[in-house]
């Protein structure tokens, strides 16, 4: 049984004031969501599934390259001759994975904090075109729609966070948010992150929260993804043919004072090839983090500035350390 709730956002993306009771319902579905498991899969996405299949043969382009042409496009740990701390490619040396971490297409290089060489504001050394920026753009728009639908959920402004998502509203050109190819290469050897101590269930990804305001997640046809539901056990979120899992980030969490959740989820040891590209909804660097106005509870969290809060989290994935003395 699918423990997961399907929430259809076609609503959602319909560009009418005509259809807002039916965009309310969708907004406080996807509140409860949030509140009780904080994952749910999204129907109604209106992505065509060409676009799914022209951006894995792009993810394979990609990963299909010899070592030393994808080291080209590594990051400063990893190729000395590149500036970028964090936008570019990590090789499997780290936990059996390859990864490429991607910004805006659209991301402005007289942004000041690109000129003032930010590590959270870098220019593509892998450059987002065709295709790439063609489902960032897909993502980017239900990414803006989900937060429209919390802001309903909580009696607020349906553009309440359009400029906290990007101060310069042109598809994410002032944002950090991220989309990332995960490639996990075929195992003759057991490449283990870390093994669960209940359970005994050999990982490629240990257990985790993401820092993030919402994930969506594409899962090509293999899974492996699990959730931790409130008793403690785990359960394998079901791969569906062109569909994306979302998820509700610790950063969702502390802007909603706790109300929707964000929980642990790993991907188990698999022996086969697997790809998942997660689209990382995030804020502006400059973002205040503080819980909703209309949030009337005793509050949990004392307000962040953005960058400084995903700084500080990032700290938790290897993939994001950089040197034995300094994380990003």
């Amino acid at each position: 049984m699918n423990k997961i709730p399907v929430v259809d956002i076609s609503q959602l993306l319909v560009e009418s004031s005509f259809n807002e009771e039916s965009k309310l319902d969708v907004s406080r579905a996807i509140r409860h969501a949030c509140e009780t498991v904080g994952f749910f899969q999204i129907v109604g996405h209106g992505i065509d599934p060409q676009i799914f299949d022209s951006l894995i043969e792009e993810v394979r382009r990609f990963f299909n390259q010899t070592s030393e042409e994808k080291q080209e496009y590594a990051v400063n740990k990893w190729n000395s001759k590149n500036k970028n701390v964090y936008r570019g490619y990590f090789p499997s040396a780290i936990n059996g994975k390859e990864g490429l971490d991607l910004s805006s297409p659209y991301l402005d290089p007289e942004h000041e904090r690109v000129k003032s060489g930010d590590s959270l504001h870098e220019v593509n050394l892998w450059s987002l075109k065709g295709i790439l920026t063609e489902y960032w753009d897909h993502m980017w728009r239900i990414g803006v729609e989900l937060m429209r639908a919390v802001a309903r959920a909580f009696d607020l402004d349906p553009s309440y966070f359009d400029t906290l998502l990007d101060d310069r509203s042109s598809g994410g050109a002032g944002s950090l948010s991220t989309l990332r190819f995960n490639f996990y290469p075929k195992q003759d050897n057991s490449v283990i992150v870390s093994v669960d101590s209940n359970s005994s269930q050999a990982l490629s990804c240990e257990e985790h929260c993401d820092g993030s305001i919402f994930t969506l997640l594409y899962q090509y046809k293999i899974g492996g993804l699990q959730v931790e539901i409130p008793d403690g056990t785990w359960f394998d979120v079901p791969v569906t043919s062109y569909g994306l899992v979302v998820n509700s980030g610790r950063c969702l969490e502390r802007w909603t004072n706790g109300l929707l959740k964000s929980v642990n989820h790993r991907v188990k040891f698999l022996k086969e090839e697997r790809i998942s590209i997660p689209f990382f909804l995030e804020a502006c660097y400059s973002t205040p983090i503080a819980v909703l106005p209309t949030i009337v509870e005793p509050l949990k969290y004392e307000p962040i500035m953005y960058g400084q809060y995903i700084i500080e989290s990032n700290k938790q994935f290897k993939e994001y350390q950089r040197d034995k003395d300094k994380l990003i």
